[in-house]
């Protein structure tokens, strides 16, 4: 396949039919397919390893190849669901919105990842769920001010981080629901964010929410400040890049605290009955926006963000109030 980020012009090269549908065919019964519509992000985050390997340029796939793509997976998938492989998928709203209308045509259902800014833009938020959109992920990255301050180039994230609730708000009632990144044991964090992140997650409805430790990439900013001020644990080790192991010594709290925190924070965010409290409001969320065949949104709440069998409130009608 082409590399897009070596095209000088938005067209093409492939036509539609060579498009490798043996390849889709081996997929077999995978509950997604990925594809790739953009690559990069402009935030260059200090701790991203992917702004390392794709490079500091944002690069758009044109959207009638991501067409093409999407229509040789339907034509063996009757309404798949597909992951669009992206770390920012909506940075230019205008190529977003062509986008996204021409999928409203297409009867899919799509995950991706994204930043806030979606939620400043109604136009594009009020296409996201006729277009088959329903989950973003976006990295929030703390629920404190001062932990995102230096975390992107621009302070992007820190300077929004006063509208976090309101843009989780805005996305979530159009039905489409947010997964909220957090990394835990940046430089200003102290034992005290584990039950600041915790109230903060409830205070803020999210369906989901993924919550890592602080991770050194070699290659990243980040990895090359912590190597200076000598706080790697161990040099070069990407066996612990996993996002859930500790390879540095944080400012504000020890190794073991840091650990202790992280999975006692684990174990009450990701239990079954919190779990169930985030689904409940994430169902009323779609059934006061009445939406067209709501019986089936609903139906897909259930089937995507289902309780683990057997956890509390994952029998018929025990969603909690």
């Amino acid at each position: 396949m082409p590399r897009y980020d070596l095209l000088a012009s938005a067209s093409f090269p492939v036509p539609v039919d060579t498009l490798e549908t043996q390849e889709l065919h081996r997929l077999g019964a995978y509950t997604r397919i990925t594809i790739q519509t953009t690559r990069g992000c402009p935030l260059d985050c200090h701790f991203c390893a992917a702004s390392k390997l794709y490079g500091p340029r944002y690069r758009l796939k044109p959207v009638q190849r991501v067409l093409a793509e999407i229509d040789s997976i339907r034509s063996l998938w009757r309404r798949p669901f597909i992951e669009f492989a992206d770390d920012n998928t909506f940075v230019d709203k205008a190529w977003s919105k062509h986008l996204l209308r021409e999928l409203a045509r297409r009867q899919i259902r799509f995950f991706t990842e994204t930043d806030a800014s979606v939620a400043d833009d109604d136009e594009l938020l009020d296409l996201l769920y006729p277009a088959g959109c329903r989950q973003v992920l976006i990295g929030f990255e703390s629920s404190e001010r001062e932990g995102l301050d230096g975390i992107d180039r621009a302070n992007w994230k820190a300077r929004r981080h006063a509208r976090t609730l309101e843009s989780i708000r805005r996305i979530q009632e159009r039905g489409i629901s947010v997964c909220g990144c957090f990394i835990v044991g940046l430089d200003s964090d102290t034992p005290a964010i584990f039950e600041q992140l915790r109230e903060f997650i409830e205070r803020s409805r999210l369906l989901e929410v993924q919550i890592t430790v602080l991770t050194p990439f070699p290659g990243t900013r980040l990895y090359d400040r912590l190597l200076s001020e000598k706080r790697i644990l161990t040099p070069g080790a990407w066996d612990r890049c996993t996002l859930f192991d500790v390879n540095f010594r944080p400012r504000g709290m020890t190794v073991d605290a840091l650990e202790e925190g992280l999975l006692g924070l684990w174990k009450e965010v990701w239990s079954g009955d919190a779990h169930a409290r985030r689904k409940s409001h994430y169902r009323r969320l779609l059934a006061a926006r009445r939406l067209q065949n709501e019986a089936g949104a609903l139906a897909e709440a259930d089937e995507y963000f289902a309780l683990p069998s057997g956890a509390p409130g994952a029998r018929a009608g025990a969603d909690p109030p």
